[in-house]
C-alpha cells in the first residue's frame, strides 16, 4: 500500500548550495547549506551532488503527529514536492595540501585538518581524511569558500623517529596568539593531536611515538601549526592526577 501524504504545516521554496558544511548533532557531521544556512535535516525524496546550485519546493510536516519527539530528533521533516532547477555552480580548481595531523580549531574545541599549512575549520566534501598521512588533493573552490574533492593526487604515509613524550592531565590556552586550549607536551602547549592516541580526562601520561615532521620538504606553516606530529606507537605510563 502506499505510504500516505503527510499533512504539510507549510510549503517552502528553498536554495541548497553545492557544498557540505561542518556541523554537529550528536557529534561531529555534514550538513546541507539551505537558503545559506546549515540545515540539520534530511528532504525525502532529494538526491544531492555537491557541486551544483538547487532551488526546490519542499513540504514540512510534523513526522510525531504532535508527539514529543525522540531525543536527538528533529521536530519537523521535510519531503521533496518539486525540484525546480538544479544548475552547475561556478567554481575555481585549487590544488590542496593536507597535513598528516590535525591541530586545534580556531572557531571550536576540535580538531582541524591543516590546509595549506593552515587550519582549515570546515569539511572537504567528498575527501575522507585519514590522519598519518601527507596529501594532496585536486578540488574545486566554490563561492562559500569550501571546497568539493575532485582528485586524490597522492597520500604519502608521514614517517619519522621514535621518542618518548609526557602529556599533562590538564589543558592549558595554547598562547600562540590563536584562540583554543591545548594539551601540555613535554611541558609546553602543543596545539596538535597524537594521531591513534585518545587520551582520558585527568590522567597523565608517558607515550612511546613516533614524530614526524607536519609539511613536506620545502613547505611551511602559518604560526598556529606546529612543525612536528606525533603517532602513538605504545602507552608507557599512565597516572591519575591528583
Amino acid at each position: 500500500m502506499e505510504p500516505r501524504e503527510p499533512a504539510y504545516l507549510e510549503t517552502l521554496e528553498v536554495t541548497v548550495g553545492p557544498t557540505l558544511a561542518k556541523c554537529y548533532g550528536v557529534g561531529l557531521r555534514s550538513c546541507m547549506v539551505v537558503n545559506g544556512r546549515l540545515f540539520y535535516d534530511g528532504i525525502e525524496g532529494f538526491e544531492y551532488e555537491p557541486g551544483y546550485d538547487y532551488r526546490l519546493r519542499i513540504g514540512k510536516y510534523d513526522p510525531w503527529d504532535g508527539r514529543e519527539p525522540p531525543q536527538d530528533a528533529g521536530q519537523y521533516a521535510y519531503r521533496l514536492l518539486e525540484q525546480l532547477a538544479k544548475t552547475l555552480a561556478p567554481s575555481t580548481p585549487a590544488t590542496l595540501s593536507v597535513g598528516p595531523a590535525r591541530v586545534v580549531c580556531h572557531g571550536s574545541d576540535d580538531f582541524c585538518p591543516v590546509v595549506d599549512g593552515a587550519p582549515y575549520d570546515e569539511l572537504i566534501t567528498r575527501f575522507e581524511y585519514e590522519a598519518g598521512y601527507y596529501y594532496s588533493l585536486e578540488a574545486n573552490r566554490y563561492a562559500d569558500g569550501r571546497y568539493v574533492l575532485s582528485e586524490v593526487v597522492s597520500r604519502t604515509e608521514a614517517a619519522g623517529t621514535e621518542e618518548e613524550i609526557t602529556i599533562d592531565r590538564h589543558r592549558v590556552e595554547c598562547g600562540d596568539g590563536y584562540p583554543g586550549y591545548c594539551k601540555v607536551v613535554n611541558g609546553a602547549p602543543y596545539r596538535g593531536e597524537v594521531v591513534g592516541f585518545q587520551p582520558r580526562h585527568e590522567i597523565n601520561y608517558r607515550l612511546r611515538v613516533e614524530r614526524f615532521d607536519m609539511f613536506p620538504e620545502g613547505m611551511t606553516g602559518s604560526p598556529d601549526v606546529p612543525a612536528h606530529g606525533y603517532r602513538w606507537l605504545e602507552t608507557l605510563e599512565a597516572t591519575p592526577g591528583s
